[in-house]
């Protein structure tokens, strides 16, 4: 675990990136706290999770809370701890986050979780999560209106946007025409005046399973 972190630690330095470790893979808290030692961060789906990545050291304005199907106490608690950002998957988890932060006075930062339609042949259908027709997230329309809406909002400063196109993912090529697609989005935003300071990519990338059949970190960091 250590070596694979800092693998990609390395590979991605020269951007200085926060790096999270999804806590959902696996959540031994000892094991979070060799990674929190090491500097790693953490990404959470739920309350049970975001508790161990605390209890592990973690440092909470660097936690991301992701996922669909966030509690009203998973957020209030998320928001107590001030922890760096939520993934936001719909207008109507926007509004709740917004509305509970007005009731805690905490002014969260959120990023837009963006389908960007983009699919990698080599990734199971079943865990292909960047395709239009998925469920997670909004698409690049959509995700204009999103910030013409809730740009501006008093509560919660939305200033992110978050991919997740799938796993695993055996080539750099769909991240990067990802990315792309989201860096052409943030710049019609920002024509608008909304402005965009942090990106999440994700993760899926691919397990050496078979020896050479995946890239290495610093492939898909270049």
């Amino acid at each position: 675990l250590l070596h694979h972190y800092l693998a990609i630690a390395e590979a991605f330095a020269e951007l200085k990136p926060t790096i999270c470790y999804s806590i959902k893979s696996l959540s031994n808290v000892n094991i979070l706290k060799l990674l929190a030692q090491s500097g790693c961060s953490f990404d959470v789906t739920s309350g049970g999770e975001l508790a161990r990545a605390l209890f592990a050291g973690g440092d909470a304005s660097k936690i991301v809370f992701a996922g669909v199907g966030k509690t009203d106490r998973e957020l209030t608690d998320a928001l107590a701890a001030g922890i760096g950002v939520f993934n936001i998957e719909s207008e109507a988890e926007f509004e709740n986050l917004s509305r509970l932060a007005a009731q805690t006075g905490a002014k969260p930062h959120a990023a837009l979780r963006l389908n960007p339609d983009v699919y990698d042949p080599n990734t199971h259908t079943y865990t292909a999560t960047g395709k239009k027709e998925t469920k997670f997230g909004v698409d690049i329309e959509r995700a204009e209106r999103f910030f013409d809406t809730y740009g501006a909002d008093e509560n919660v400063v939305l200033d992110g946007i978050h991919l997740h196109i799938g796993s695993p993912i055996y080539s750099a090529d769909p991240y990067v025409e990802a990315i792309t697609k989201t860096l052409t989005l943030i710049e019609r935003l920002k024509e608008k005046g909304f402005e965009v300071k942090t990106l999440d990519i994700g993760g899926g990338f691919a397990a050496d399973y078979e020896t050479g059949a995946s890239p290495v970190a610093a492939d898909y960091a270049k």
